[in-house]
């Protein structure tokens, strides 16, 4: 499949006539977070047929994208290796658009892709990318990566690393199993720097 022969969408963005009071509120909740329009994000206008459950997971996310105790980069590398290795193309697009305001770089995307072992990776980083593939695999982490990272990472740092990667997993399997569909300035960043296969 062509990157921008996207699948059908199984759930339509909403309508204008459809946008509630509470599908307003539901869209305050990312405010500031990105310098595009928040009201014509697709994933945002797909989730907004269901404000009551999007509006408290958007506050949980912004948490994790704003005030994070995580080193933002570190936080960026284990979103995108999440979506790498989960196959989740719409995560992995938004997520270098996000990474190249926050300073990445195609070479740390190239490395993303290559893994932990990767030479590119400081020992923080790639002990985090370590991590995340356990917990992607095995829903757990072993006694050596954990004791490697927690001299380096404090408490509330390692709650954030768990619920970041959690949390991503959770909206990788929702974006394709939606089949939410990447606009054009996501399909070409994935035509820059390479797309995760789609399951699907």
């Amino acid at each position: 499949m062509s990157l921008f022969q996207e699948p059908a969408p199984r759930v339509p963005q909403i309508t204008e006539a459809e946008r509630t009071g509470e599908v307003h509120k539901m869209f305050a909740a990312m405010e500031g977070l990105s310098p595009s329009n928040i009201a014509q994000n697709p994933v945002l206008l797909t989730f907004a047929h269901y404000p009551a459950l999007t509006q408290p997971f958007l506050v949980f996310n912004r948490h994790l994208l704003s005030t994070s105790k995580l080193p933002v980069r570190l936080r960026q590398i284990a979103i995108l290796r999440v979506a790498w290795t989960r196959r989740a193309p719409y995560m992995w697009a938004s997520h270098l658009r996000l990474s190249l305001r926050l300073g990445l770089t195609a070479a740390d995307f190239d490395a993303v892709k290559s893994g932990a072992d990767c030479a590119h990776w400081s020992e923080l980083e790639r002990t985090t990318l370590h991590a995340v593939d356990q917990l992607c695999a095995r829903s757990d982490m072993d006694d050596s990566t954990w004791n490697a990272l927690t001299p380096q990472l404090d408490r509330q740092q390692m709650m954030d690393l768990l619920f970041t990667v959690g949390t991503y997993i959770l909206l990788g399997l929702t974006f394709n199993a939606m089949r939410i569909e990447r606009e054009p300035e996501l399909q070409e960043l994935a035509q820059r720097y390479g797309s995760p296969a789609a399951p699907f």
